[in-house]
């Protein structure tokens, strides 16, 4: 396991994943053994769990799946031009896969959002209605 457990000297700090920590409930495991080594290395060093910082205002798109869009396409696309973005939504698809896995995706949902801004405001007009 990478960067499973770290040392801040600076803090007097061990910090270890979510990961680790779960599988250091397991006294058993390796990685229990081996925070109690470090802990007996540190004795007066606090144990955390790291925390991965989040981007306020951030948007997420939850269920924005490739599976989705190529149903919505299929929905709300007229159909003589459905086959069209159906085809370029399986090139980017495609062009995609040469690319390391962190920007795959991205890049297509960026392309759909912008074809499709309705999905962005999904939700917002009926949060005006609750009012």
């Amino acid at each position: 396991m990478k960067n499973a457990l770290m040392i801040n000297f600076e803090k007097n700090q061990i910090i270890m994943t979510s990961l680790f920590a779960k599988k250091c409930s397991d006294t058993s495991s390796e990685e229990y053994a081996r925070l109690q080594s470090v802990r007996q290395d540190y004795p007066n060093y606090d144990v955390i769990t790291r925390q991965i910082k989040k981007k306020k205002g951030k948007k997420s798109y939850k269920g924005l799946t490739y599976e989705y869009m190529e149903d919505y396409i299929m929905t709300h696309e007229p159909e003589e031009t459905m086959m069209d973005v159906l085809d370029e939504f399986s090139e980017m698809r495609i062009i995609s896969e040469c690319h390391s896995q962190a920007f795959r995706y991205p890049v297509i949902k960026k392309w759909f959002l912008n074809k499709y801004p309705e999905i962005v405001r999904f939700g917002t007009l009926n949060a005006e209605y609750s009012a």
